[in-house]
């Protein structure tokens, strides 16, 4: 049997592994995406933040930015990557908790986001617009490294995963217990996320910004994890049921999607029909 390549290495904040023929040249992508839509170092994101446009920008910054804009769009302003200035204020800086907590920042609403230009030679954002593309990076970055993979293989972004099986298989999910939940996953093309208000969390607040209030989110459940057919749609299903936004879950929700949610009890729920009910193993 032909031993598959199984490689990882520290990227966007997490531990990113990838397995399958292709799996040096995917996590090479993951780093170069990086090197682009960062906010914790100099690139070309932190440049456009900075002076509120950037010429000739990179085919992947617009890109990135697009499917971040668009996401904000198809969850009516619930995902949004205008969330940096309430990021900062909750005290997410350099680090989680790293910056100390300021009255809340108001995150700018669609119609505010509406007016960000992204053209081929330029992308320029209304005044009182900053991004933080955290929200939808890692899955999308995920979903364009896995492009490099070909037979049976998989990338996981510290939760978000891209799978590529020619049989069914099994995944394993860790629970807010620390135990593993496994999952079974048909063949072809699925995209596997896990979102959690129990990482990337400091005394008083945690990464997930609710914009309704600009503050980190009041959130029903600490851990969902989503199973659909690309890792970019179950991220955002995933950040969605976390917000408790059941509602668009019912509208965005493909066919066949499986969602697991853990209340504050470490219970387990599913979505099925489209309201929550308690998980049987």
């Amino acid at each position: 049997m032909t031993h598959l390549p199984d490689l990882s290495l520290h990227a966007l904040g997490t531990e990113v592994r990838a397995q399958g023929a292709g799996a040096f040249a995917a996590l090479r992508e993951v780093r170069r995406l990086e090197a682009l839509l960062t906010r914790f170092r100099p690139s070309p994101l932190t440049e456009l933040n900075a002076r509120g446009e950037l010429r000739d920008p990179h085919a992947d910054l617009r890109l990135a930015i697009a499917h971040a804009l668009d996401v904000a769009r198809r969850t009516r302003g619930l995902i949004t990557p205008a969330v940096l200035g309430a990021l900062e204020a909750a005290g997410y800086t350099a680090a989680p908790g790293a910056g100390p907590v300021r009255p809340a920042t108001p995150v700018p609403g669609l119609d505010v986001l509406a007016g960000v230009t992204v053209d081929d030679d330029l992308i320029r954002l209304p005044r009182g617009v900053r991004l933080d593309l955290g929200g939808t990076a890692k899955s999308w970055i995920a979903a364009q490294a896995a492009r490099f993979l070909s037979g049976d293989a998989l990338l996981d972004a510290g939760g978000d995963l891209h799978t590529q099986f020619t049989r069914p298989g099994t995944l394993g999910v860790r629970t807010p217990d620390g135990s593993p939940l496994y999952l079974n996953v048909g063949a072809g093309v699925a995209g596997v996320a896990t979102s959690s208000v129990l990482t990337r969390v400091w005394a008083g607040g945690h990464h997930l910004i609710d914009p309704r209030t600009a503050r980190p989110a009041t959130a029903p459940w600490v851990q969902v994890t989503a199973l659909a057919g690309r890792v970019t749609v179950a991220e955002t299903l995933a950040k969605l049921a976390l917000l408790g936004a059941d509602d668009l879950l019912r509208d965005l929700a493909p066919p066949g999607t499986r969602l697991i949610a853990f209340d504050h009890a470490r219970r387990a729920h599913t979505w099925e029909d489209g309201s929550w009910g308690r998980w049987a193993a």
